[in-house]
């Protein structure tokens, strides 16, 4: 008898809680709200990833019944804060965008010593060390320790370094094809010189994408807040401008990057070092929440890193992100 009444109590316990438990609220950034539903993902931006933007700290929900069960969910406010990074190069490869890559060899250094097989780039070309060495000049000798790689990519002349016959060379907008072994002569300068002038397309000049970053963005009273800042030691991938759009469209740019050296002070959370930043105000053309807000950092029309696509939503969630890192860094694939 007292099991069977164990099992009633059971069940109906079961069966309050099925009837006063309140299901979670639905996602508010994926969910149609009070912000008139989902805006569409338009252009380019409908490759990129999405990140939610900020939330509180969350409050707990119980379900009301005489026995305790246990937590059933937390619930998360969202904020007018959102904190994006810019993408991987894997991730711009897989949303089928362009991938510029820059120099494939650290620059020639002369009081570095370098073993066979390393490779440098100097005056445009990339060389390969046959031997040790150290001090010379890539280039200067064909007898010498560096071999030129052959990338298949014509580079532009250089008076100091010496072409073997056959490699090409970019000079007063053609590309030229050495006749012979030759140093120092410019081509077109002898017709009858080293240099024969060939019909090739003259490449166009390699631009490295910018490199990684991390951008914060606040939405108050019609205006929408960009900070940036770059990863650590990022110095050198600074971006000509940075593209901020909404729904697709063009707010502004962020042309000016400052440098700033941060010295942590001993706290373990903070990693010095250099970076660049760049911030600025844009008027917003929407409604809260009703468009996408894209940021393009780009050295070139077509040569730009994006980062993850996110926009301002009121309402809840269950998926919490009180905080985010700013910039991403501890991950050895975030490195410029």
């Amino acid at each position: 008898m007292k099991l069977a009444l164990c099992c009633a109590a059971a069940l109906l316990a079961s069966a309050a809680a099925q009837a006063t438990c309140i299901p979670p609220p639905p996602d508010a950034f994926t969910t149609p709200g009070l912000t008139g539903g989902v805006p569409p993902k338009v252009g380019d931006d409908a490759l990129l990833p999405t990140r939610r933007p900020l939330t509180n700290a969350g409050t707990d929900y119980y379900c009301p019944m005489p026995i305790e069960l246990g937590l059933a969910y937390r619930i998360y406010n969202y904020q007018s804060t959102a904190v994006v990074h810019g993408l991987l190069d894997e991730q711009i490869q897989q949303a089928g965008l362009p991938l510029t890559p820059g120099p494939t060899a650290p620059a020639w250094d002369a009081a570095t010593v370098y073993l066979q097989g390393q490779q440098v780039s100097y005056d445009g070309a990339t060389y390969e060390a046959q031997w040790w060495t150290q001090g010379e000049q890539p280039g200067a000798s064909v007898y010498g320790a560096w071999r030129p790689v052959d990338n298949g990519v014509a580079s532009t002349w250089s008076g100091s370094r010496a072409y073997q016959a056959g490699e090409k060379a970019v000079y007063d907008n053609k590309v030229w094809q050495a006749r012979w072994w030759t140093q120092g002569e410019q081509p077109g300068s002898n017709e009858w010189g080293a240099w024969q002038a060939t019909n090739d397309p003259v490449p166009p000049p390699a631009v490295p994408l910018p490199s990684r970053y991390s951008a914060s963005l606040n939405w108050a009273n019609g205006e929408i807040t960009v900070t940036l800042q770059s990863v650590n030691g990022a110095i050198n991938g600074r971006p000509a401008y940075v593209e901020v759009r909404e729904q697709g469209v063009p707010l502004g740019r962020i042309t000016q990057f400052p440098l700033l050296y941060r010295d942590c002070f001993g706290a373990p959370e903070c990693q010095p070092g250099a970076y660049w930043t760049g911030g600025a105000k844009f008027v917003s053309t929407k409604l809260p929440g009703a468009a996408w807000i894209s940021l393009w950092a780009c050295n070139a029309q077509d040569v730009c890193r994006p980062a993850e696509l996110t926009r301002w939503v009121y309402g809840q969630t269950t998926n919490g992100n009180p905080s985010e890192p700013f910039p991403l860094e501890g991950d050895p694939r975030l490195s410029p």
